[in-house]
This record gives C-alpha cells, structure tokens and sequence, in this order.
C-alpha cells in the first residue's frame, strides 16, 4: 500500500508536543535545533499556547515537531512513497524528503516565521474559516469584501479566507448569510494572500543562499498541487502569498496511488480533511 505523510502545519501547535520522542535521531534533531535556536526545545515542552501560538515560535517548533514524529512513524512503521506539508509543514516536508538539510530546513522556517511575523505585525489581518461552503460561495464571499481572499482550500466545504483586519466583522457577516459558519483561526496576520507579496519577494532573495537537493520522494507542493520540480526556491517563496491548493494536493495524490495518509504532527486535523476530501 502506498503510503504519504502529511506534515502539520500552523494551528496545530500544543504544550508538549514531540517531546515525548526520544529516539537517537529524534534527539540528535533536538540538539541541532538548540544549537540553531537556543531553548526551542524549552519552549516546546513547557511553554504556554499563547507563547506557542506566536509566529515566530510556532513555525520553527512545528517544524522540529513534524520532523520528530516523522521520523518515529518511519521507525515504527516505515518510509513513505511522498509527501506534503500544509504551509509550513511544507518545509519540514521538504527536509524529511532530502531537500533541504535540517540546519538548512531550520535557518528557512526561522527566517520564514520572523517574515511572517513582521508582515502580519505591518499588515493586521485575520483568517477566517468559511465552514459549510463551497469554495465557490467561499469566493463570492471574499469578492464582496475588500482586501479578503480565498486562501487555504481545505476541503470541499471549508475554505479559509485571508482578510484585513478592517473587513474581518463584515466578511464573517456575509459567511453567515450565505449559510456558513465563520471560525477565526489563531495566527497572527493574514497569511497565503497579496498581503505577503513583499514579504515573499525578501524571502525569495534569502533563499538563493541556500542549498536545495532533488527530494529523494515525491513533495506535493501547496502552490500547485503537484510534486516539487526544479523551481524549489521559487514555488517555496510564492507559496507564502499564494493560496494553498490542499483538496486539489490530496486528489492528486489520490490519482498518483497514494492510499493512505499519515499526518505526523501534533492533532489530527489534516487527516480529518483527507477524510472529507475522500468522502
């Protein structure tokens, strides 16, 4: 059976999380991790949500977390045959697949986070889940809002629009009449819209200091839904303001001969939208 490991992404960080593992190359993970971040392993394991829930912070934990439980669900029941990251966990996934290495995977997630940071700290904004729609009426939402785009599509009846802080009351007014229920979600700007444009062009440039190998399996990558080809830096840069194309990744993926699906992370939030896709 053919197996995908779908890495967590921002929203799912918890108290504690990966810090249970404890193989050799789980902690040899961690201690590379502290070396490049001085008490992230501190803050994963005893750190409040509220701290965890910053974006400077959640991004480079949830990055060391995914790789942990990747690594012990590879141990315990073997490698994969692809892989995808939701937004951030793309860059764990990334590096899981030998594209990035982790001191590498590590400088982009700190530098992405610290972009994403500022951004949101410039721009505002919020993202609202649009749960009960289609992506369709999702957009008409967002078209009848200003600065409001469709930003995650999540599943055939959730998507996540991103929109300024100004028409956040009134895009989840037009949620709930066209019959959906709007759920802010905690981060800390609006992410995977134009918003991020400048944001995304400075990252760009900091990724051409870095080295990026051939993935050694299949990275369906959030920008298009389709495994990573020789444009890495690039799809990796334009995926910060661009949205993500999860459904369309999971059908993908689907058609390629991926049968099941195996989130490493904490919670179990993108295999519940796998099952929704599937349905």
């Amino acid at each position: 059976m053919s197996k995908a490991f779908l890495f967590a992404g921002q929203g799912a960080q918890t108290p504690g999380m990966a810090c249970e593992l404890s193989s050799p190359r789980v902690k040899e993970l961690f201690d590379i991790a502290e070396s490049i971040k001085p008490g992230i392993i501190e803050l994963m394991r005893c750190g409040t949500l509220e701290e965890l829930s910053k974006t400077e912070n959640t991004q480079p934990c949830m990055f060391v977390a995914d790789l942990a439980y990747a690594y012990t669900e590879e141990e315990l029941c073997g490698a994969p045959q692809a892989a995808c990251g939701f937004s951030v966990g793309e860059i764990p996934a990334l590096t899981y697949a030998g594209a990035l290495s982790v001191t590498d995977g590590l400088r982009v997630i700190i530098k992405r986070a610290e972009l994403m940071r500022d951004a949101g700290h410039k721009r505002g904004g919020a993202m609202l889940a649009a749960v009960g729609l289609t992506p369709e009426q999702a957009e008409e939402a967002a078209a009848s809002c200003e600065n409001a785009w469709a930003a995650n599509y999540n599943a055939p009846k959730q998507t996540v629009i991103a929109v300024s802080a100004e028409s956040e009351a009134e895009l989840a007014g037009v949620i709930s009449s066209l019959g959906g229920r709007a759920i802010k979600l905690k981060v800390s700007g609006a992410f995977h819209c134009p918003l991020l444009k400048d944001a995304a062009k400075e990252f760009g440039e900091f990724l051409k200091e870095i080295k990026f190998s051939k993935p050694q399996i299949p990275v369906f990558a959030n920008l298009t839904a389709m495994p990573y080809g020789d444009n890495a830096r690039e799809t990796l840069a334009k995926q910060m303001c661009s949205p993500v194309k999860f459904t369309q990744t999971v059908a993908n993926m689907l058609e390629a001969g991926i049968e099941e699906f195996k989130e490493v992370g904490p919670g179990k939030v993108l295999t519940g939208l796998v099952n929704k896709i599937r349905a």
